[in-house]
This record gives structure tokens, sequence and C-alpha cells, in this order.
């Protein structure tokens, strides 16, 4: 469970402006060259975190828990 739930808030993170800092980095560079608003950003950043989520999750449920096990845990 928990690396279901690392793993959805990795990818959630693309959702978002204010999703991960890098997203807001990144717009405020472009600030001087284009305007990005949310309904520009959650355009693209919607499909893209749906998509990487249900190939995560496609993943996971393939490969199986030997597989994603933590080693560091051990």
């Amino acid at each position: 469970m928990w690396k279901v739930l690392a793993f959805a808030t990795t990818f959630a993170g693309n959702l978002t402006i204010v999703g991960s800092a890098a997203n807001m980095i990144v717009v405020e560079s472009a600030r001087d060259h284009i305007q990005v608003v949310f309904r520009d950003y959650a355009r693209f950043g919607v499909p893209v975190t749906i998509l990487t989520t249900a190939a995560g999750v496609i993943a996971l449920l393939v490969c199986g828990k030997e597989r994603f096990r933590c080693t560091a845990m051990r």
C-alpha cells in the first residue's frame, strides 16, 4: 500500500502548477516569454498524470509485490 501511495503522489505532482516545486520554477522562468495559466497547464498536466498513473498501476499489478519489494527494509 505504501508503494502505491508514494507512486501516486509522485505522479500527482504533474497535475497542477503548484503540484511540485519544479513546475513552479519552470512557469516562473517562462514568465518573460509566455504566460501560463492554470487552464493551459491542466490541458497537458491532467492527461499526462492520468496516463502515467495508469501505466504505473498496471506495472505494479503485472509485476507483483515481490518485484517491487524494498530491500532496504529487511
